[in-house]
């Protein structure tokens, strides 16, 4: 026979790992990261930049849109891009349309050049990464009419 204080103890766990099991509800899911984003870049051209970027609405805390200003050394950058996290470490991948602008200070990039262009930054581990892209240029110059660029990330 089972004494009566085994169902009443299966009971209490049963509810205490319903009490303790991560919730999740529509309106969390679609709530997206919850502030701006913040990363930091070195590489061609801008040599070092710092990137701002704010969710946009409907995504979801491992992924989303978003668009981003990144003023550097070498000019300025802007995006709109997409954001996919992957487990628990961080990892992750960002795909993005840039609009890219040379300043007097840009690396291996003719000044004051506009470019327009598409990028993608792999994360392997704890938002490291590195971001690669390639640019059209849409300003008037017979002089350099594409542009690569890659830098090494970090990602707040």
């Amino acid at each position: 026979m089972i004494p009566s204080s085994v169902p009443r103890l299966r009971a209490a766990i049963l509810m205490l790992c319903v009490f303790l099991a991560p919730r999740s509800s529509l309106s969390q899911e679609r709530r997206g990261p919850r502030g701006p984003m913040l990363g930091f870049h070195y590489g061609v051209p801008l040599k070092w930049s710092a990137a701002l970027a704010i969710p946009l609405p409907g995504g979801s805390e491992a992924r989303n849109a978003f668009v981003a200003a990144e003023p550097g050394i070498g000019g300025w950058r802007a995006s709109i891009g997409y954001l996919q996290i992957q487990g628990q470490l961080g990892s992750g991948y960002v795909t993005r349309a840039s609009v890219l602008r040379t300043g007097n200070r840009a690396w291996r990039a003719p000044a004051g050049a506009t470019f327009v262009g598409g990028e993608f930054q792999y994360m392997p581990l704890f938002v490291l990464g590195l971001r690669v892209g390639a640019f059209a240029r849409v300003s008037k110059a017979p002089e350099r009419k594409a542009l690569f660029t890659a830098d090494v990330s970090l990602m707040l």
